[in-house]
């Protein structure tokens, strides 16, 4: 996520808005993909980045990351896309979309648990709220985070979920974005 479009155009805002120092995760370590401008957003951020390899959706990476960056704040923009209508949705597909969002939103809680947050910005999606046709795994993902924040913020944690639209030119509907833009001119 750290190094998705979301996860920079989120670093971006964060360091215009005074962050001394941004930690940037994604599970390979390294921007992947290409034509969104990542590299450049990367090197065009104005606080010092960390780029670190960690899989949010793994107990120890996620525990490992917390205790070595000691984070006052969390942007969780990790994602995965899958396409399928509910029949042909089978367990593995499930998990792998789970341990994205929902399983990893849960491990940076628990890795979290005891730093003063002053924020935990989980990014979900519309599709939570409003469902996706051919998408209901990673609606239900999305619901788990948005269901989080609300659980963390009755227990007086620091928690919001940011329920987002398809974002042109960022993330992984940047492509069915810019595909439903061509379309309409």
């Amino acid at each position: 996520g750290g190094l998705g479009g979301l996860g920079l155009r989120g670093a971006s805002l964060l360091a215009s808005l005074g962050a001394s120092r941004l930690v940037l995760s994604s599970r390979s370590g390294r921007v992947a993909r290409d034509g969104q401008g990542l590299d450049a957003s990367l090197r065009a951020l104005r606080a010092p980045a960390a780029v670190v390899s960690c899989d949010g959706g793994d107990a120890a990476d996620a525990l490992a990351l917390a205790r070595a960056a000691q984070p006052t704040g969390v942007l969780h923009a990790a994602g995965l896309g899958d396409k399928g209508l509910a029949t042909s949705v089978s367990a593995w597909r499930v998990a792998a979309m789970l341990a994205a969002k929902a399983s990893a939103g849960s491990l940076v809680h628990h890795a979290t648990a005891g730093a003063p947050l002053s924020a935990l910005v989980l990014y979900s999606s519309v599709a939570s709220a409003l469902g996706n046709a051919g998408q209901a795994n990673y609606a239900a993902g999305n619901a788990c985070l948005d269901s989080l924040a609300r659980w963390r913020g009755g227990i007086g944690l620091a928690a919001c979920s940011v329920q987002l639209p398809m974002v042109g030119g960022a993330g992984m509907g940047a492509a069915a974005f810019d595909a439903r833009q061509m379309r309409y001119r």
